[in-house]
């Protein structure tokens, strides 16, 4: 009865960090992995009588997961802007140089 009152309680507790605008995305992407991890991991645990054990090993991958694809995430922004930079600064030189040409033929 007292894991029953537990585990509701642990929940409520760890997604209430998710509510408002203070958390990064990397801290929600690595919370949810590890909640989703513990979820998976209680649900195969029941299986073999250990829910609790499959909770904390689901958790851990769940985290380790999560933080995974933050920094896949973050990677992929940070080609992202260095590609519209390499544009930006393609476009200006494109415009200076037709600047010059106008200028050189009149």
């Amino acid at each position: 009865m007292r894991k029953m009152v537990l585990l509701p309680a642990a929940l409520a507790l760890g997604l209430g960090g998710c509510s408002g605008d203070s958390m990064t995305p990397g801290g929600r992407d690595v919370l949810l992995g590890g909640a989703g991890g513990a979820l998976a991991g209680a649900a195969i645990g029941s299986f073999t009588a250990n829910a609790g054990v499959g909770a904390l090993i689901g958790a851990g991958v769940g985290v380790v997961g999560g933080y995974l694809w933050n920094q896949h995430q973050v990677a992929e922004r940070q080609a992202a802007e260095r590609r519209q930079q390499q544009l930006d600064a393609a476009y200006q030189r494109g415009v200076q140089s037709g600047e010059r040409q106008a200028r050189s033929s009149n």
